[in-house]
Formats: structure tokens, C-alpha cells, sequence
């Protein structure tokens, strides 16, 4: 009979992609050689990252952080658009979640603390909690890498501190305070792409008030040059920010008295340059028109479908719980969240093999 460890290279790796990220664990304790391949980044990447045929993503359900499975189909398809749960984060309660690197910054609901969670390795980490010179201000966070490879966690300043920054080192597991400024802009939640953290900033001056955006490189530890939105908003105006796989941002932009909806897809960005082209405009003439009035500030685009995903919640009756597919030509498909009612927050999620921590997740 043959040993598990002597199987061929090409069955193991084929029985490892088949197997749900949350069973991994119990996968490794089989022999080393299927531990050591279940954590070979080339493994990761083949089978959960750009060729993946789902799409990954992290929800917040019932303030639990949520890994999802996610399914876009267009008006091509024969099969329905999905979201279903793979794992979960069951030890504390979260009110804010970050993705960078296959890592989740998560913020626990009642006394902000700080848990570092890699759904792929089985694996947490608790920080440190930042100095907190308001009491019970909620901070808002950030989760990067600089160019050695390093993560680090951005806490941003809260309107009342001064332009306070502080960040987290990884390494020194420990925080410092940074000698940057905003240039007297305000930043909101961000999203990390490639290791820097992209955020929608608003800068008021004499008789107007303008957004762009700002990215804060972790290998300087600075912001760099205010960057360009493919649109001019203002602060009443909905503009969110996604990240497509690994390498792209996406932007959606929704006027507040205007029944359309834009998304654009970055062709090149870095620390202080962006270029944009259109993906999606969903026009005033689609049936749906109770959306524009309850967006939540959360969307998931498959750039290969064609497709996109936002989210809807009827705060007049909560049992309308929905997320609309929309695609080209107008097509549109809802899909019922009742399964996954008091949801909040959808952001991509790409396994990896980091390391946070030597404590496993049970």
C-alpha cells in the first residue's frame, strides 16, 4: 500500500486544491511533506489566487468575521450568483475588519481590540491595543508591508488628535509615533493593494471642498502626492474604494442626487501615479432604483466576468437583506442574504502563507 507521503506531486497538489481553506489544518497533520506543500506559496497563489475559479471575500455576519466564497455570473451563465461561508473567526465579536497580504486586521466590537487573523495558515495574533487619547474614540486602521516584507498596522488619526499617527511594527511588536502629516486633508477607511494602503481623502478649501486620492507607502512610512479620482465628488456624495485580485483598484462613484452608478478599474497605479479606464456604469433605467438610496458602502468586482457586486439594506424593513449582481447590457440578478442577516462590510480576500504568529487558531 502505498504511504501518503510517497502519492505523486501532481495528486497531492490536486487533492490539497480541493480541499476548503478552513479543513487545511487537519490536511497538514497527515505527513510533513503535505504540510510543507500546503504552505508553498506557488501552491497558494495556483489555486486561491488569480487562477482560483471562486472569488474570495470577508464579511462581517452577526459580528462574526466571516471568510466567503463568492460566485458572479452574468447574464451568459447557467448558474446562480453565490455567496456561501467557508470559515469564521468564532473567539470575539468584530466591528471593523482590514485585508492585506491574505492577513485580517480585525477590531473587536466592544473594547477595540486588535486581532491579526490568517483564515489560510489557521493562525491569530493579538496586538498590542495604540495609545487612545479620547476615551472611547473608535480609531481607524491600515495593514501594509514595506519593501522587506514587514507588515505594519497605520492607526489614523482621529479628527480630535492633531494628525496623530501612530504604526505598528510587526518585528518590534510594538507601536511609535510617525512625523507625518496630511497636508490638512481628512482620510477616510482604505483598502491595501500591493503592500501600500489607498484612501479617500477630503480637503476643504475656501469655498469648496474636494476629493482625491492618497496613498501611504509602509516602506517610506509617508503619504505620497494626492492622486485622481476618474470623477469630482464631494464629501455627501457615496465614492468607495475595492480591490480587484491582486494588482487593481476599483472605484465606484454615486452622486447623491443622481440615479447612476460608475465603476472604474485602475490600468496603472504606485505611491504617485494612477490612470483609470470605465467598467461598469449601471444606468437610472435599471430596476433599481431603492439601491441609490441604501447603498452601504461595500462592493466586489470580478473584472474577468464582467461583473460586479454591491449590497443593499433596507433599514425600514430589516428583512430585506440583498446583494445585486449587475454586468453589461444591463443585466442585473439579486441575491438573498437571509442566511446571512445583520451582515456589514465585503472586501476581497487572496490566501497567502504569512506567518503572524506561533499561537494556531482553534
Amino acid at each position: 500500500m502505498t504511504a501518503m507521503s510517497d502519492l505523486p506531486l501532481d495528486l497531492v497538489e490536486e487533492i490539497l486544491s480541493r480541499v476548503p481553506i478552513i479543513s487545511l489544518r487537519a490536511v497538514r497533520s497527515t505527513c510533513k511533506r503535505w504540510n510543507n506543500l500546503s504552505k508553498d506559496p506557488s501552491l497558494t497563489k495556483k489555486y486561491y489566487g488569480k487562477e482560483a475559479k471562486e472569488a474570495m471575500a470577508v464579511m462581517i455576519c452577526h459580528s462574526k468575521a466571516c471568510l466567503m466564497n463568492v460566485n458572479l455570473h452574468n447574464h451568459k451563465d447557467l448558474v446562480d450568483s453565490s455567496i456561501k461561508q467557508i470559515g469564521k473567526l468564532n473567539q470575539v465579536k468584530i466591528s471593523e475588519v482590514y485585508h492585506c497580504d491574505g492577513l485580517l486586521l480585525c477590531v473587536t466590537e466592544k473594547d477595540w481590540r486588535l486581532v491579526v487573523w490568517n483564515p489560510y495558515l489557521g493562525q491569530i495574533r493579538w496586538i498590542q491595543r495604540p495609545r487612545n487619547e479620547f476615551g472611547l474614540v473608535v480609531d481607524t486602521f491600515a495593514i501594509g508591508y514595506d519593501s522587506n516584507n514587514n507588515h505594519k498596522i497605520l492607526k489614523l488619526h482621529h479628527p480630535r488628535s492633531h494628525e496623530k499617527y501612530e504604526i505598528y511594527d510587526f518585528k518590534c511588536s510594538s507601536w511609535r509615533f510617525l512625523g507625518v502629516t496630511t497636508d490638512r486633508y481628512k482620510c477616510r477607511p482604505g483598502v491595501n493593494l500591493k503592500g501600500n494602503t489607498y484612501l479617500i481623502a477630503t480637503r476643504s478649501l475656501k469655498e469648496t471642498t474636494e476629493e482625491f486620492l492618497v496613498c501611504f507607502g509602509f516602506t517610506s512610512e509617508t503619504f505620497g502626492p494626492r492622486l485622481p479620482l476618474p470623477f469630482h465628488s464631494v464629501p455627501i456624495d457615496d465614492v468607495q474604494l475595492s480591490v480587484v485580485g491582486e494588482e487593481k483598484l476599483a472605484v465606484l462613484f454615486h452622486k447623491w442626487n443622481i440615479y447612476e452608478i460608475g465603476i472604474w478599474i485602475t490600468t496603472k497605479i504606485d505611491h504617485n501615479i494612477v490612470s483609470w479606464r470605465n467598467f461598469l456604469k449601471i444606468e437610472h433605467n435599471m430596476p433599481l432604483a431603492d439601491i441609490y438610496q441604501c447603498l452601504y458602502g461595500s462592493f466586489f468586482v470580478d473584472e474577468k466576468k464582467k461583473a460586479a457586486m454591491f449590497f443593499y439594506v433596507d433599514t425600514k424593513a430589516s428583512t430585506k437583506y440583498k446583494a445585486y449582481v449587475v454586468g453589461e447590457n444591463g443585466y442585473y440578478k439579486e441575491v438573498d442574504l437571509r442566511e446571512n442577516k445583520s451582515w456589514k462590510l465585503m472586501c476581497s480576500y487572496v490566501p497567502s502563507s504569512v506567518q503572524i504568529s506561533s499561537k494556531v487558531f482553534q
